[in-house]
């Protein structure tokens, strides 16, 4: 027996209603569901800042009195089996400077070991690097000349003069900062190393 058409009607408006509920339902859940990710902080990390949570970034830096006319050389050398990335090669100085960047040097004499600190202060994982000054380079490829100002940050890192350049030392290499007092008096400065393990080699 077919519905009457009262019947048809009821039959339609509960239809429509509970397919309207449901949509509203439906409607409300994925905007309580965006408005949840929208209030949640977005937070993205570099590299370097993952690897100082992982305990494997670290710095080192080391203050000199240079005389008029005189050099020192800062050498960094990957001894590890992994691959070492240095985010900053700081130059500061009270006065002018000259600055060549050497790669691979040969190491005739050890000179002076610098400190290398983790990052992470609770961290006691260690990279095999090691930072010197001091000793006796020989060799060695130019691949970068530059002048350091007196008064400001001047950054060197590898081929490049500029903040915040990546470059990756690969095991056995390094890279040699060879720092010239061309003024005519004694100027203060100081070098610092930024840099962290990368996950493969």
């Amino acid at each position: 027996m077919g519905l009457n058409l009262s019947e048809e009607k009821t039959w339609e408006y509960v239809t429509n209603v509970v397919l309207g509920v449901s949509t509203i339902a439906t409607l409300g859940f994925v905007a309580a569901a965006l408005y949840s990710a929208l209030q949640k902080t977005q937070v993205i990390k570099t590299e370097f800042e993952a690897k100082v949570d992982e305990g494997k970034a670290f710095s080192s830096s080391k203050r000199f009195s240079l005389a008029a006319g005189s050099s020192i050389s800062v050498v960094f050398i990957n001894k590890s089996d992994k691959k070492v990335k240095i985010l900053v090669g700081e130059v500061d100085c009270y006065g002018n400077v000259l600055i060549d960047i050497y790669d691979n040097v040969t190491i005739e004499a050890e000179g002076n070991k610098w400190n290398i600190r983790n990052l992470d202060l609770k961290s006691d994982y260690k990279i095999n690097v090691q930072i010197e000054d001091g000793g006796t380079y020989t060799n060695g490829e130019l691949a970068h000349q530059t002048v350091g100002y007196g008064g400001q940050k001047n950054f060197a890192v590898g081929a490049l003069s500029e903040v915040g350049e990546k470059v990756i030392i690969h095991p056995g290499q390094n890279i040699m900062l060879t720092i010239t007092n061309d003024t005519t008096q004694e100027i203060k400065l100081s070098v610092r190393f930024l840099f962290y393990e990368a996950d493969q080699q």
